[in-house]
C-alpha cells in the first residue's frame, strides 16, 4: 500500500509537507491491531460515534501550519471540530469531562485497485433504413475519455481535492491504464450494414479503473483530563498506535482507462431498432 501525498497546503485537509508526513512513519503503523492502508490502524466499530464521519469533517478542515484539530466526546460519539469546541463546549482548547482533544494531520493512502466497465454511452447519431433492403451507411463515432471521484460519506469531494490525491504519479499500479486528467479523443469512421426498416446507430462502453484511497490521520498529540489534570500522549487514545483510520471512509477516483498508444480503452458495438412499419417502404 502507498501513501498519496500533497505538495501543499489545501482546503479540505490534505496534507502539505512531504517531510511531515516522512518523518510520522505512516508506512509502519504502530500497536497491536491490525495494519490497514499506510500502516493505519482501522477505529470503526471500535471506537464511539460515525467514526466515518468524524474523519471526514476532521480532513475536511482547513490545514493550519499546525495541522487540523478535533475534539471527541468518548461518552456519546459526538465529534467537533476545533471551532465548534470553543463555541459550544468551553471557550478554551483544553480537554474537559468525556471530551478528548487531537490534533495532527491528514493524509491519503492508498488501498487497492480494479478494473470495471464504463456507462455504454451512444457515440454516433442515428441512421434509418425505412426501405425493403440492406442498405450501406458510414457511421461517424466520436468519444472523450472520462475522469471523476466520489467520496463514500459527506458532500461532494471538491475538484481540487481530487486533483491532488489523484493526478500525476498516483494510480501508479494500474500502469499506462491509468488516464486520470489523461484526456484522450477519438473519432472513427466504419460501414455498417442498416436492415430494412430498422434504425442503427454505434456505441461504446469504456474499460476504467477504480482507485481507492482511504483518509489516515496521523496524531501529533491527544488529551484528556480525568479530573486529576491534563495528560498529553502522542498515540491515538494511548493505544500504540499514530496512524487511524475508518474503513467505511473511503475516495474512489474513476478513470477511463488508455491503451499503450495512448486511445481510449473500450468496446465498439452496433445497436438496432425497429422503425414503425407504416413509415417503411413495403
Amino acid at each position: 500500500m502507498r501513501l498519496i501525498r500533497t505538495s501543499t497546503l489545501r482546503k479540505c485537509g490534505v496534507v502539505a509537507a512531504s517531510t511531515a508526513l516522512a518523518v510520522t512513519g505512516l508506512l509502519t503503523g504502530a500497536g497491536t491491531a491490525a495494519a490497514g492502508p499506510a500502516g493505519a490502524t482501522n477505529i470503526r466499530g471500535v471506537d464511539p460515534g460515525d467514526t466515518d464521519l468524524m474523519i471526514e469533517r476532521l480532513c475536511s478542515q482547513e490545514t493550519s501550519l499546525t495541522g487540523v484539530y478535533g475534539a471527541l466526546n468518548v461518552d456519546t460519539g459526538e465529534f467537533k471540530t476545533r471551532d465548534e469546541y470553543l463555541r459550544d463546549v468551553i471557550g478554551l482548547w483544553a480537554p474537559a469531562g468525556p471530551w478528548e482533544l487531537f490534533r495532527g494531520w491528514c493524509g491519503y493512502a492508498e488501498a487497492s485497485t480494479w478494473s470495471i466497465k464504463g456507462d455504454t454511452v451512444r457515440t454516433s447519431r442515428w441512421i434509418g433504413n425505412k426501405g425493403s433492403a440492406d442498405d450501406k451507411e458510414t457511421f461517424v463515432s466520436s468519444y472523450s475519455t472520462k475522469t471523476f471521484a466520489k467520496k463514500s460519506v459527506g458532500g461532494s469531494i471538491s475538484l481540487s481535492l481530487a486533483k491532488s490525491i489523484f493526478s500525476g504519479t498516483v494510480g501508479g499500479s494500474a500502469g499506462y491504464e491509468w488516464g486520470w486528467e489523461k484526456e484522450s479523443k477519438f473519432e472513427t469512421r466504419s460501414e455498417k450494414t442498416v436492415p430494412p426498416c430498422r434504425q442503427v446507430a454505434v456505441t461504446w462502453t469504456p474499460y476504467q479503473r477504480v482507485v481507492r484511497v482511504n483518509p489516515v490521520f496521523y496524531v501529533e498529540d491527544y488529551q484528556w483530563n480525568k479530573g486529576d489534570g491534563d495528560r498529553t500522549v502522542h498515540s491515538w487514545r494511548d493505544r500504540g498506535y499514530q496512524t487511524i483510520y475508518s474503513h467505511g471512509y473511503y475516495i474512489d477516483g474513476i478513470s477511463d482507462k488508455l491503451l499503450p498508444s495512448g486511445q481510449p480503452d473500450g468496446r465498439e458495438d452496433k445497436i438496432e431498432e425497429k422503425l414503425d412499419p407504416k413509415s417503411c417502404t413495403d
